[in-house]
């Protein structure tokens, strides 16, 4: 049997924010080891209501 560590990184957005890297939206985002989470940041709940309300607009 072989045994492999896997190691994630977890992040989650203050109350009232979403994370965001620009195309994914969440509150809580989980990241490979290798992935950059200064790529990640937060916006408010109004700024993600109004890129969500955009994107209807648009489609």
């Amino acid at each position: 049997m072989k045994t492999d560590k896997i190691t994630q990184i977890i992040l989650t957005a203050d109350e009232g924010k979403y994370l965001t890297n620009g195309e994914t939206f969440g509150k809580t985002v989980v990241l490979p080891e290798n992935a950059n989470p200064n790529e990640w940041y937060e916006i408010s709940d109004a700024d993600y209501e109004a890129i969500q309300n955009a994107e209807e607009v648009s489609e």
